[in-house]
């Protein structure tokens, strides 16, 4: 997206902007538009509100040039300073009170030897990358910049829709997530549209994905939510057929993996009901054997990490499980896209 109100940028994984309601004049991130949040459970339309790898990218106009940039967040808040694909060395911190950085191209990446390998991105393209954790709102961008050119970045672009998983919950950081993982080692640009808690495979977001032709490969990890929340078998079925379904008929050239439950509590702990989960994987494996869309494919989550990579809650991959999911699925990626 590139706001009217911010031309000199360019607005990564942001559908649309909203006023922030902690602050007088902030601009809140958005991943999906509030006509189709609408429509969503109300957990999923708090959740795509949230600019989980949402990003701000601008180029200087000169490596001369210092690019003022302000934001802010309901409460304390983290964000990361990417040039290109090169890594901060820690993260930035934002709050309710706007915070105004002053950003220019590091001195090293400046004098870079053209032969050297940068990365999906070029060095000069700032990317101010947000959390999952807290809302966030721009307020203001000063300075001689542009938004980044299609060759200066990723040609290709990855879209992912899941539970907390796939927001990254647990993972270090945004950067070390399974969807991360997987956009850096295919050379794709990740937009991320899933909904921690509350993926419910709704046929609002799936029209909406649907809608989209923005995107060149899709994940959609579905959905330990529904199990945890309840759904039956047949009322995932249901939902899981419509929403993949629906995506791949819009798209029948784009390859879309389906990701069966990833190990969890239900299949390891006592208390939990490995029926369900058995119930669910075979269930989204016959919706997509039983699709007439051959850009579909199913990938078994049982076979990209062990339980041992969760985290202590049994649910959530730590750092290594990321790394795992997204190397896997990467493998498999490769093997769709031309």
């Amino acid at each position: 997206m590139s706001a009217a109100t911010y031309p000199s940028v360019t607005l990564h994984n942001v559908a649309e902007t909203a006023p922030a309601d902690w602050t007088a004049d902030g601009d809140r991130l958005c991943r999906v538009p509030a006509s189709v949040g609408d429509d969503l459970n109300d957990d999923a339309r708090e959740r795509v509100r949230h600019p989980t790898h949402s990003e701000v990218r601008f180029v200087p106009e000169t490596d001369d040039d210092e690019i003022e940039v302000t934001l802010s967040a309901p409460e304390r808040a983290r964000a990361r300073v990417f040039w290109g694909s090169f890594q901060p060395w820690q993260a930035i911190e934002i709050g309710p009170t706007p915070e105004t950085l002053s950003l220019g191209v590091p001195d090293r990446l400046r004098s870079l030897d053209e032969s050297v390998d940068v990365g999906r991105f070029d060095p000069r393209v700032c990317r101010i990358a947000f959390e999952r954790f807290t809302p966030a709102a721009l307020h203001d961008v000063r300075g001689d910049c542009r938004p980044p050119a299609p060759d200066e970045l990723p040609d290709r672009r990855y879209l992912a829709y899941g539970t907390s998983i796939t927001e990254g919950a647990k993972a270090s950081a945004a950067h070390l997530s399974y969807v991360s993982r997987v956009a850096r080692n295919c050379g794709l640009d990740a937009v991320n549209l899933a909904c921690s808690g509350s993926a419910y495979c709704e046929p609002a977001l799936a029209d909406y994905v649907a809608d989209r032709d923005d995107w060149d490969v899709a994940t959609f990890a579905l959905s330990v939510n529904m199990a945890n929340a309840g759904f039956s078998p047949s009322e995932f079925r249901e939902r899981a057929d419509y929403f993949v379904n629906t995506v791949a008929d819009a798209h029948p050239e784009k390859p879309i993996a389906c990701v069966t439950l990833f190990p969890y509590y239900a299949d390891v702990a006592e208390e939990g009901d490995a029926d369900v989960a058995a119930a669910y994987r075979d269930v989204l494996r016959s919706v997509v054997e039983d699709s007439p869309h051959d850009n579909l494919s199913l990938v078994a989550g049982t076979d990209l990490l062990s339980a041992s990579e969760l985290t202590w809650d049994v649910l959530h991959p730590g750092d290594g499980g990321m790394e795992s999911i997204g190397d896997g699925l990467a493998r498999h990626l490769e093997t769709r896209l031309d």
